[in-house]
């Protein structure tokens, strides 16, 4: 089990500033000025359906996956009561499960594609079947067999098992990626001590879990003709203190690429991105780190 979920999910005020001010706001300007209609939306919801509920003047139809079936007999409730049952179709099981095989226990499937994905689960990113990264891969393969851009909300733990090294790998794999591009040999050292910066020990694994998810997000995007824009990653503190970190990442296809695509954010920006953290409202940069291409 890749993490162990509450019976129960309760929101929190930084919760609710983050899916009713700033994912709300993502999302009206992703309808309104990229895709210009209402929007299909997938989702993990949970019972109280907040994002739902929060964004449905944004959207059309809406598919959740709920693995536990009395939750998903709230979520019918909840709908019901705000009169929009009839744009919902449920999914049931673990949502790592049916992205991978396209199917959920019932055999039903996602109707693909979608223009909005709000995956708020349980755990962190990296375990070591590495289930949850070939999950999210699949949903962005799936999205451009249909040549389909997305907006693309990811919250979870910051704990994981990511008992291989796989962001210690990564923070050496970036070292070696950016130094073969650059044609600037007096950027070398800028260059490690950034990497040094993040393989430091004493650096907090936010600052890495923030890196490997936007390099993740960047690498498989632009692999299936997507231009990627990752945000800063957010960090705020959930129900019952536990440690989150937010994403919010826009994937617009290329159809007319049949080559990988260079993002117009580039692998400096991205690694450039600082974790910003929200408290009663207010967000501010999490560290004072070096940077590739100073301010």
């Amino acid at each position: 089990m890749l993490g162990e979920r509450p019976a129960v999910f309760h929101t929190n005020e930084n919760k609710d500033f983050l899916r009713d001010i700033l994912d709300r706001e993502a999302v009206r300007v992703w309808q309104q000025s990229v895709v210009k209609r209402k929007l299909k939306y997938l989702g993990l919801p949970a019972a109280e359906m907040l994002d739902v509920v929060s964004w449905e003047p944004f959207l059309s139809t809406f598919t959740t996956i709920e693995r536990e079936e009395n939750q998903q007999h709230l979520m019918f409730l909840r709908a019901n009561v705000n009169d929009i049952e009839h744009r919902m179709k449920s999914l049931y099981g673990e949502f790592d499960d049916i992205l991978i095989s396209g199917r959920d226990r019932y055999g039903h499937s996602p109707d693909w594609p979608f223009d909005l994905i709000n995956l708020d689960y349980f755990g962190g990113f990296i375990y070591s079947n590495l289930s949850r990264p070939r999950a999210i891969k699949k949903l962005i393969e799936n999205q451009s067999n249909y040549r389909h851009g997305f907006l693309l909300i990811i919250t979870q733990h910051l704990r994981d098992g990511d008992v291989i090294g796989a962001k210690a790998t990564l923070v050496e794999d970036m070292r070696r990626s950016i130094k073969s591009l650059c044609v600037d040999q007096t950027l070398i050292e800028s260059i490690d001590n950034v990497m040094d910066w993040f393989a430091d020990a004493t650096t907090p694994d936010i600052a890495r879990q923030a890196l490997y998810m936007n390099v993740f997000l960047k690498d498989k995007g632009e692999a299936e003709q997507f231009d990627v824009k990752c945000q800063p990653a957010i960090h705020y503190v959930g129900t019952g203190h536990s440690s989150m970190i937010h994403f919010i990442t826009e994937l617009r296809h290329r159809g007319d690429a049949a080559h990988r695509i260079a993002s117009e954010q580039s692998l400096v920006d991205v690694v450039d991105l600082n974790v910003r953290t929200l408290d009663h409202g207010t967000l501010k940069s999490m560290f004072k780190r070096p940077q590739l291409r100073p301010a």
